[in-house]
């Protein structure tokens, strides 16, 4: 975590609850969410570049542009059809993306440039945001995430690119599972993928 990063985390702890409540979300922050009749929801969740964030039971949910207070009540009714009563949730941020110069963003990669950003979510041991060497592999990507978690549904696993041509998102499903036993052809990663995985499902 860089200088400036540390220091807006700590200044947010330090100003407390109000600090927190009007803080406004964006894409690559890092949310931790806890379901209090239901810790096996209780996850990470990484603002994707899309602006949304990925939960069990629901799907896709806007984050981006909006306080924890308006996700965390987007969360609850979204989850409440499961529950006998309306769930309690508390959402936090874990972590505040990295800031970026304005030339760096607006600009192209130089060619002398041999990283790429690629993000994961789901059942990974560190979900969140990570840069790659260029032509690293799937599995290269998850072992520098932490691996997966024991419910992680490794035979099903999506990478999802945005094609630079037409700006439509194209997924993948890959078997990790057997890829790990030395099966099929090495899955290359692009700049920008965002790599799901999701929960095992009962008997799977």
């Amino acid at each position: 975590m860089t200088l400036c990063r540390w220091f807006l985390c700590f200044a947010l702890m330090l100003a407390g609850p109000v600090a927190a409540k009007s803080y406004v979300l964006q894409s690559g922050d890092t949310l931790r969410i806890e379901v209090i009749e239901d810790s096996s929801l209780n996850r990470n969740a990484l603002v994707l570049p899309d602006g949304t964030i990925a939960f069990p039971m629901i799907g896709q949910v806007a984050a981006a542009g909006l306080t924890l207070s308006q996700v965390r009540e987007a969360l609850t009714s979204g989850l409440a059809p499961n529950f006998a009563q309306r769930p309690s949730l508390h959402v936090a941020v874990a972590s505040i993306a990295r800031k970026e110069t304005s030339a760096r963003a607006i600009s192209a990669p130089k060619a002398s440039d041999n990283l790429i950003t690629v993000f994961g979510m789901g059942e990974l041991g560190r979900p969140g945001k990570l840069q790659l060497q260029q032509g690293s592999s799937l599995l290269q990507f998850l072992a520098q995430a932490g691996g997966t978690t024991p419910y992680a549904a490794t035979k099903r696993v999506q990478v999802r690119r945005v094609a630079s041509a037409d700006g439509i998102t194209k997924t993948y499903r890959v078997n990790v599972k057997k890829l790990m036993q030395g099966g099929g052809a090495s899955f290359l990663l692009a700049p920008g993928d965002v790599v799901i995985v999701p929960e095992r499902k009962l008997f799977e």
